[in-house]
């Protein structure tokens, strides 16, 4: 409970790495600065059966590098629908009957599994793990839903400008992708909707960032660093092998 009255009270305590900056013109469709907009990628919004509902955490507002609204571009309006907070009071009018929650547990079932036409809303979780997790917490109505989770694939995730736990967690947007694509069975979907987002990658790579490997990656690194006595230890590992030209 002292916990979360300290949340309440310092409501980004956990973003104390998130820089404020100077905003720069961005655009209005796909949040990027101007210079890098990736809207040109966009070459068609989807029409799916499903409204996707992102339940989003307020320190994702002050992030660089956002993939809902490259979601949101992706979908025809209305059908990505974004609520800001942690606590959500209103989540009574958005539930319906079929209404399904996009979360990992031992209950979830795989999205591959589910019968078409089982659900008519997907609601989905924005933020870090821990955040995501604390939402799901503090709201008790997500509790009650039946949940799915992704099926098996093969892909990784293109977001390699952000380190990831492992290299089975994706961003929002690639989760979002796929559950629709395994829900709905439209093939090629996910990889149709991942394409700004790999262009949003490929522009941060032309300004110099590196690829990242995953956190699980760097723990493997640090202790070979501990034990070898470096002092200045790995905090995320670069892909030191990675074709940044045929990304």
């Amino acid at each position: 409970m002292e916990n979360e009255v300290l949340e309440d009270l310092f409501p980004f305590d956990d973003e104390l790495l998130t820089a404020t900056v100077m905003k720069r013109p961005s655009c209005t469709t796909c949040a990027r600065p101007m210079p890098q907009c990736v809207c040109h990628s966009i070459t068609e919004r989807h029409d799916t059966a499903t409204t996707v509902v992102v339940l989003q955490h307020p320190a994702e507002q002050n992030r660089q590098l956002r993939t809902v609204p490259l979601l949101q571009a992706g979908l025809v309006e209305g059908k990505c629908q974004v609520h800001i907070g942690k606590r959500f009071k209103n989540l009574e009018t958005i539930i319906t009957p079929r209404t399904a929650l996009l979360f990992p547990g031992r209950d979830a079932v795989n999205c591959g599994d589910v019968d078409r036409g089982s659900y008519d809303t997907l609601i989905c979780v924005d933020g870090t793990w821990p955040q995501a997790r604390r939402l799901y917490q503090k709201n008790p109505e997500l509790h009650r839903l039946p949940k799915v989770m992704l099926g098996p694939s093969e892909r990784r995730s293109v977001y390699l400008i952000h380190t990831q736990p492992t290299d089975m967690h994706l961003s929002s947007l690639e989760s979002v992708g796929r559950a629709l694509e395994q829900l709905e069975g439209i093939e090629g979907l996910e990889e149709r909707l991942v394409r700004p987002l790999k262009e949003m990658v490929r522009t941060q790579f032309k300004f110099g960032a590196l690829a990242h490997g995953t956190q699980a990656e760097a723990r493997i690194v640090r202790k070979l660093e501990v034990k070898q006595g470096y002092k200045d230890l790995t905090v995320a590992p670069k892909l030191h092998d990675f074709d940044y030209d045929s990304f």
